[in-house]
């Protein structure tokens, strides 16, 4: 018996190969023409013998009562038909009403996509205050809303997916799982950025930023990965220029690439150099939005530290104007930030102290007290502004001290004032830590705190803080991926980057 043709109707009919891709075929797809679907896996030539006749008569298979099988109603059987026992004739379908909606089977793998977005969307983020969270919070919302027409994209949402999941259940296998699906996400993404137009659509972005976030949740390149993966969007970023974000879901793309766990405020506080998303016509991006958006506002004052840091290390001595005019460029970008603060602040400090222990989840992670109170914000929102805040003013202000303390002359007085400054900016930003590490947090908050929690114990080891510095690396270690890793990660994941840099000569 030949074999029959599994390819669907129209390929069939056209005679032409079929890959048979589900719900609707590639090749139908390209034709731009509907996929009236296949003939099922199992189905039956069925006989019945006359009454004076031995022999059976064939009941020839219809194939188009299949067609668009899941769309179309069967008439019910006639009474004549009735008797006929176990065997019954169907009637031609009725054809479907005009505008009546198409109904089409879900893949087995469509829906397992559906519940693994759901709970990466629910260990990833915070339980409550879904109204309050800052844009890349917000950006994770939209993915089951997208349509899932974009290879590249879906790829880094299944390795994402895995890659969570992984983590909550401290899965070995699971996290090998998610490493051959984020294989198999570079390949498309390399597929998809060989055609320029492809290369600079919003799914391509939003796929090469999920593939950042699943190197910090198990990359093991040291940083490295995630470093290219930044490099990668900047590049698309200016392949498309400014003036291309303005869809909501451009702009919220926009925004978690400027942040992404800090990927401008780490990456270029690591690497000391700044990006071109600090230049003017970049920065007009985000103008309207920084006006109603604190989160935003903060972000264009943050971003543009990393350019001063670079500035610093190109001084050279005897340089006094470059100098000079440096620090007062420092004073001045920490002036626009502590403005910011206030207006921030205008009506309260937006959290309350509390006792440690209060944070669900944190003496699990740490339960040594060398800070005994801490921040319980109002809005999850509002404490990542916080942390961002009292982060960045550490950052800023500890540079501008040592141009101080090199071009300048400072009295003992001022010299105290300076320190008692941005001992408050670390103190602060420990204190940020145990709200964003609660059990309904969710793993952005515990992943947001990485980098403050890197830039204290930097302050802590210059004063020689040695407990402030323990509590710090407990917290980091067991904050990130507790138990996962046989070794723990070290405390400065993204210290290579300056060799990076070098070797490669540029830092888009």
């Amino acid at each position: 018996m030949p074999k029959r043709s599994t390819g669907c109707f129209e390929c069939r009919k056209r005679k032409v190969r079929c890959d048979e891709g589900r719900p609707e075929c590639n090749a139908c797809l390209r034709r731009g023409t509907k996929c009236p679907g296949y003939r099922p896996l199992q189905s039956f030539i069925l006989h019945e013998f006359e009454e004076q006749s031995e022999r059976p008569s064939l009941i020839k298979e219809d194939d188009n009562r299949y067609r668009y099988a899941n769309q179309e109603t069967q008439e019910e059987p006639t009474s004549a038909d009735s008797g006929r026992g176990a065997v019954e004739h169907l009637q031609p379908p009725r054809p479907r009403a005009s505008g009546a909606p198409v109904l089409r089977q879900v893949s087995p793998i469509a829906i397992e996509r559906v519940q693994h977005v759901g709970e990466l969307i629910w260990l990833y983020l915070p339980r409550s205050d879904a109204h309050t969270l800052p844009p890349p919070s917000a950006l994770m919302l939209t993915l089951p809303q997208l349509p899932a027409t974009s290879d590249v994209l879906l790829a880094a949402v299944d390795a994402l997916s895995a890659a969570q999941l992984a983590v909550a259940n401290r899965n070995y296998n699971l996290v090998n799982r998610s490493r051959s699906l984020y294989g198999t996400a570079l390949s498309k993404m390399m597929n998809t950025i060989q055609y320029p137009d492809r290369a600079v659509e919003d799914e391509t972005l939003l796929a090469t930023y999920l593939l950042t976030l699943y190197e910090v949740f198990v990359g093991i390149t040291s940083g490295q990965g995630f470093f290219y993966h930044v490099q990668g969007l900047l590049h698309l970023l200016k392949q498309r220029g400014p003036k291309s974000f303005g869809n909501r879901l451009s702009m919220q793309i926009f925004h978690a690439i400027r942040y992404n766990s800090q990927i401008q405020l780490s990456i270029g506080y690591h690497v000391r150099k700044g990006s071109m998303l600090d230049t003017d016509e970049w920065m007009a991006v985000t103008a309207k939005a920084s006006k109603v958006d604190p989160y935003v506002g903060l972000i264009d004052i943050c971003i543009r530290i990393p350019r001063l840091l670079e500035r610093t290390d190109k001084l050279t001595a005897g340089d006094a104007e470059s100098a000079n005019q440096l620090i007062e460029d420092s004073l001045a970008l920490a002036a626009r930030a502590k403005q910011w603060f206030a207006n921030f602040e205008k009506h309260g400090p937006r959290y309350t102290t509390v006792d440690v222990n209060e944070f669900d989840g944190f003496p699990d992670i740490c339960s040594n007290r060398t800070f005994d109170t801490a921040y319980n914000f109002y809005v999850f929102g509002a404490g990542i502004c916080y942390m961002i805040y009292w982060m960045s003013l550490l950052i800023l202000q500890s540079n501008t001290f040592k141009l101080l303390m090199k071009h300048r002359t400072l009295e003992p007085k001022d010299m105290y004032l300076w320190d008692r400054e941005m001992g408050n900016y670390a103190d602060s930003s420990c204190r940020c830590v145990p709200y964003n590490c609660r059990t309904d947090v969710g793993f952005v908050g515990r992943l947001g705190s990485l980098t403050p929690l890197v830039v204290a114990r930097k302050y802590f080891e210059a004063k020689k803080m040695d407990k402030e510095i323990r509590w710090c690396e407990r917290v980091y270690e067991n904050a990130r991926i507790p138990g996962l890793y046989s070794t723990p990660m070290p405390m400065e994941p993204l210290k290579g980057m300056q060799r990076l840099v070098q070797q490669s000569g540029r830092y888009i």
